[in-house]
């Protein structure tokens, strides 16, 4: 009797964790699926927001703002519409255009890249939550595809401003609602799997514990295995990325330990061990992921995703009156010239140089590349001179760069400008830019007339 009663205690007992362990993996499974769309949408928005900001930065306010019905086909209307041109030919982007508003309901277009069927000059097109933000001056994504004459999309739009700092125009990119879900399924499969596999191993777990549990303790031990076995696989497969290793440093990967010889019994609990190894792999690898997202590739300082960021954030502060920033913008001389006479991979070590000269004189986290051979540096709290003196510590650094002895076959030369904050007489971060990126300019008309000109051969 007392032997019967043992084994019924036993049987509930087990019965009950496997509910719990089902229960456990099927909201895990939810919340890791749903956590890791989450962050490949927003990873999939910034990519499409940094190509819209990317062409809004190319176009001139101005002239779009003086343009009408005559100007179609003149030669500064087909200039304008050649910088979008370039990007309607990216395998990923449907159409890409630029529009008026009228008014906060009504928006036309002033310009539209498409060879086929191009929206006409003054006709309206469908306003949504994005375009009404970029309209204020916001760029802002979709957040549901829209349908309109010319079909179902996700469009990321950016303001084009004047010199006045007002929006002139809006640049729009529409984006396949089809390719848009289907990027977020081909990055969150990895992900489902594994989900799925958590539920399916809760589901066959308490279908072996409801039946004969001493019986076919073995079969139950063998199947464990082989889904810890699976578990250490894809453990194994997230860490083997060679950036994700660089990126943990001296942190230990996660790690499940168990016995040689533990009994029957410890089977489960080795199990539970390795899935919170994996759960903390794959915590660290959607923060490195995260960093990714803001991160040049090249030179590792902050991206044009970082720099959008850091534009709204300065915006802010400028509203509340907190603003204290300057603002230094670099321009790698003659590096069209570099790559065609000696190749991308110099041109890349002489951006690289540039990233690092930058860095050193105002950190990584403050300095961002926002173009092929752009950079600009936002240090808090700087003076006018003290700005001016890390001028020569970047000086410094591109002779120690252009001397080494592994040093490229061209040398580094930047041209820079700088500004700081206005309190009372800035009103948006823009306005500082523009100050910052004139002297640049000049800066760069000196290095012309002082160095001898570089030709192609």
């Amino acid at each position: 009797m007392k032997k019967h009663r043992s084994f019924g205690l036993t049987t509930r007992y087990v019965v009950i964790v496997g509910l719990l362990l089902f229960a456990a993996n099927v909201i895990l499974g939810l919340v890791m699926m749903r956590q890791a769309e989450n962050v490949m949408q927003t990873m999939i928005r910034k990519n499409m927001l940094d190509l819209s900001n990317t062409a809004a930065g190319l176009l001139d306010g101005d002239t779009l703002a003086s343009f009408t019905e005559a100007d179609v086909g003149s030669p500064v209307y087909n200039d304008q519409l050649s910088h979008l041109s370039v990007f309607q030919s990216k395998a990923d982007i449907e159409f890409i255009y630029a529009v008026r508003k009228i008014d906060e309901d009504h928006y036309v277009f002033i310009m539209d890249a498409d060879p086929v069927d191009p929206g006409a000059f003054g006709e309206e097109i469908l306003v949504t939550p994005a375009l009404v933000q970029a309209g204020r001056g916001v760029a802002t994504v979709d957040d549901s595809p829209a349908e309109d004459r010319w079909g179902n999309f996700y469009s990321t739009y950016s303001p084009v401003f004047d010199s006045t700092g007002k929006v002139a125009a809006i640049v729009g990119i529409d984006f396949s609602a089809e390719w848009f879900e289907a990027e977020l399924r081909s990055h969150t499969f990895s992900v489902g799997i594994v989900s799925i596999l958590s539920v399916v191993f809760g589901a066959f777990v308490m279908v072996l514990i409801t039946g004969k549990l001493r019986q076919k303790f073995k079969a139950l031990e063998k199947e464990l295995s082989v889904l810890a076995e699976n578990v250490d696989q894809l453990t194994e497969e997230i860490t083997s990325n060679q950036g994700y290793k660089e990126s943990l440093g001296a942190a230990p990967p996660a790690t499940a330990k168990t016995e040689a010889d533990s009994d029957p019994g410890d089977e489960l609990e080795a199990l539970g061990s390795k899935i919170r190894a994996m759960q903390l792999e794959l915590g660290r690898y959607i923060q490195y992921m995260r960093g990714q997202a803001y991160t040049d590739s090249l030179t590792r300082v902050g991206n044009t995703n970082a720099y959008q960021e850091e534009i709204r954030r300065l915006n802010e502060q400028i509203r509340d009156g907190s603003a204290d920033f300057g603002i230094a913008v670099f321009d790698i001389d003659n590096l069209k010239i570099v790559n065609d006479l000696h190749g991308h991979a110099c041109g890349d070590q002489i951006i690289r140089g540039a990233a690092r000269a930058i860095a050193d004189a105002f950190g990584m986290e403050r300095t961002f590349r926002i173009g092929g051979d752009e950079f600009i540096a936002i240090p808090l709290g700087a003076t006018a001179a003290e700005i001016e003196a890390k001028r020569q510590t970047i000086r410094e650094s591109i002779q120690a760069f252009n001397t080494r002895p592994n040093h490229p076959e061209a040398e580094l030369s930047l041209s820079m400008g700088s500004a700081v904050f206005r309190p009372g007489e800035d009103h948006l971060f823009r306005e500082v830019f523009v100050r910052a990126d004139e002297a640049m300019y000049e800066n760069k008309g000196l290095h012309h007339r002082r160095m001898p000109t570089l030709k192609a051969q």
